[in-house]
């Protein structure tokens, strides 16, 4: 794990670890300093949170935000009465009484990306002079241009996390199509969590579930109502690791006057070449360019070409909350080597799935450029690139068994230089994979509740493949 304050991978070392984690135990939890950052509260951010509290007088359930205007926002949203809402340095402390509506502004805040970041936080509690990220902004914009290929660099938003950039995408397409009576939005296919909570969560906009990226008939007569504002999907999706035809979707889109919006964080943005379908590309850069594991950030671009676009990108830039520029100095320090790095971890991982496929503990083995979706994966792929660090496990026998005796770090994120495993349903959908009816649901989406997904790191490959022998032995 990175040795680092800073980390944004947590390591859960057994399914036990995870159900405690999962339901808030002690046990586990009073160990968490660090983990991923929407999910596990920085101890950092906790300790800012906690003085400037005292210095203020406030009490309540303290909220470390990057702005007022988003408090204001996802409180609005979530219904939770604020007590206060501070400014502290360059970012607001909220307030909000215990209860159930703090509880649906955590989960607004975890969704939106908006908690500060730990270095925010350390530097407020270490009084530090601001530093001006401009020139590190500038060398992250200038190692992100070659994969948006158009798009002015200026024009390459950089939010502080992939989520947040989620969120000022769905902002702006809805206040562009809203004024057209457009309101309603396509998940084409399995999204990551938090974006497919968005769209549950949206107050008068209706949300339609396509769950196979490959039926484009049915988006067809979703998107023939005229009410269909954009679609979204993930390219591939995460964790089927499938992905839609894009130029048909592309041509869907145009001919019924929706918006595309393409998310491909599974592989990262030097994997595959998506703006080209795309109205708004929106990235995690945790992963990959992020490959440390120990800095979170997102990107947001927008066809310059397309219909709207100016619009966009001026609702997108007011809409996001910018990363902080002691994480744009970190940041700036490692994305210069995604290309590099992203090719290593797709070369690794094949050679893993390879293996894994044949071994006879494993019953399906996924990737990206495999399967019933490969060659439109493969019509993306920018020169000599594969398939990203992410494999699908789909296994024999018991998958609690494994998991324990998996000698590599355990818990959510990918795309780092290290090797991650993680039972990605019950870490995404706890409730469900811990009930029967829950657990249907998810294999009548085609999905095994107890699949492992794995993130193949910049490790030896022996000493990769030597975990999985032993812990898939019987």
């Amino acid at each position: 794990m990175p040795d680092s304050p800073h980390a944004t991978v947590v390591c859960l070392p057994t399914l036990a670890d995870i159900e405690s984690y999962e339901r808030k135990e002690d046990r586990v939890w009073k160990l968490l300093r660090a983990g991923y950052p929407r999910f596990v509260r920085n101890a950092l951010v906790t300790r800012a949170a906690q003085e400037a509290a005292r210095r203020l007088g406030r009490s309540g359930e303290l909220f470390p935000l990057v702005s007022e205007a988003s408090a204001r926002r996802l409180a609005e949203h979530a219904g939770a009465p604020l007590t206060s809402a501070d400014r502290v340095g360059d970012w607001c402390l909220v307030t909000t009484p215990a209860g159930e509506a703090a509880l649906r502004l955590a989960k607004m805040v975890q969704h939106t990306g908006t908690l500060i970041s730990s270095r925010q936080a350390e530097g407020w509690l270490d009084g530090a002079a601001p530093i001006d990220g401009a020139a590190a902004l500038a060398s992250i914009r200038a190692a992100l241009s070659p994969f948006l290929t158009g798009v002015a660099a200026a024009d390459i938003l950089v939010p502080t996390s992939g989520m947040n950039a989620v969120d000022a995408g769905i902002a702006a397409v809805d206040a562009v199509q809203r004024p057209r009576g457009r309101t309603a939005w396509i998940q084409l296919g399995w999204l990551y969590v938090d974006s497919t909570r968005l769209f549950e969560k949206a107050r008068d906009a209706q949300h339609h579930f396509v769950a196979d990226v490959r039926d484009l008939a049915s988006v067809q007569r979703l998107l023939a109502s005229g009410t269909i504002a954009g679609v979204f999907t993930e390219v591939p999706n995460n964790p089927q690791l499938e992905t839609a035809d894009l130029p048909a979707l592309r041509a869907l889109c145009d001919k019924h006057g929706a918006k595309l919006l393409l998310d491909p964080s599974s592989v990262g943005l030097a994997s595959v070449d998506v703006l080209p379908f795309a109205d708004i590309v929106v990235s995690s850069l945790t992963k990959y360019a992020g490959s440390e594991g120990d800095v979170m950030a997102g990107m947001i671009a927008i066809h310059p070409s397309r219909a709207d676009a100016a619009e966009l990108l001026a609702i997108a830039r007011r809409r996001l909350e910018p990363l902080h520029a002691l994480d744009v100095a970190v940041l700036a320090t490692q994305i210069g080597r995604m290309a590099e790095v992203t090719h290593r971890l797709s070369t690794t991982a094949a050679e893993i799935a390879r293996r894994l496929a044949a071994h006879p503990s494993v019953a399906r083995v996924r990737t990206a450029d495999q399967g019933p979706t490969g060659e439109a994966y493969r019509r993306l792929l920018r020169p000599g690139a594969g398939a990203g660090a992410l494999i699908t496990l789909e296994l024999r026998g018991e998958m609690r068994r494994a998991y324990d005796r998996l000698a590599v770090a355990k818990g959510p994120s990918f795309g780092l230089r290290y090797t991650l495993a993680a039972p990605f349903l019950w870490l995404a959908h706890f409730e469900e994979v811990t009930n029967e009816e829950g657990r249907a649901r998810i294999r009548a989406a085609g999905l095994d509740p107890d699949l492992l997904r794995i993130s193949v790191g910049l490790e030896p490959v022996e000493d990769i493949w030597s975990a999985f022998e032993a812990a898939l032995a019987k």
